[in-house]
């Protein structure tokens, strides 16, 4: 059943009833392969842990790049999330990780790009618009790409960022389950490969006449 016949198609389902114990959450996401995880993972580590009372590092196994939120939701909405995505057509693209950010809010050090790739920004618009036709959550605030690197920091140490280039070829559908208010990590629950161009496509020479 394609989206754009019955658009609206799951925006007036009940919420799902909040259980106690293990909870799970959903959320759209660049999800890095073993080598650029090995590749964020020195980066984040040779940066000093900012100051705070309770700061730490983010555990290497999770360190990813949030396209979409969308909380705890249901398996009705589970699908209508995977339905979206399936409609969402964009390329590969190199993300350059070269600088460094902290949001005071939740208190976040994060590693971001001082340049957006244009099919990055394409890449959250499709998504957005295809999750909004299916009734689902879209943030409203700007879009910031980043991963963050360091938690419950109220002042972050002064350092250089170190570049980590990521071929993104992928986008990924996972699932945070927490049970007794503690995080038990990540889990993909499906994948979308992009297009494997990295660079234009160059037009064939023409033949001479």
């Amino acid at each position: 059943m394609a989206r754009r016949d019955q658009p609206g198609l799951f925006a007036d389902l009940p919420e799902p009833p909040r259980a106690s114990g293990r909870r799970a959450a959903y959320f759209f996401a660049l999800w890095p392969d073993r080598a650029v995880r090995r590749r964020l993972a020195s980066a984040a580590a040779r940066l000093p842990l900012g100051e705070g009372g309770a700061a730490y590092r983010i555990r290497p196994e999770r360190l990813h790049l949030t396209l979409a939120w969308l909380g705890e939701i249901d398996s009705v909405r589970v699908d209508a999330a995977r339905r979206a995505a399936d409609e969402v057509q964009a390329r590969a693209f190199l993300l350059r990780l070269d600088r460094l950010g902290h949001f005071p809010g939740p208190n976040a050090v994060w590693l971001g790009a001082s340049r957006m790739p244009a099919p990055l920004a394409r890449l959250k618009a499709e998504l957005d618009r295809e999750l909004l036709g299916y009734g689902l959550p879209v943030a409203a605030d700007p879009f910031v790409p980043h991963v963050t690197v360091q938690r419950n920091v109220r002042t972050p140490a002064e350092a250089a960022a170190e570049r980590v280039d990521w071929p993104v070829t992928a986008f990924a559908l996972l699932r945070s389950a927490r049970s007794g208010g503690k995080a038990d990590g990540y889990r993909v629950v499906a994948r979308w490969s992009l297009d494997r161009l990295l660079q234009p496509a160059r037009e064939p020479a023409r033949e001479q006449a």
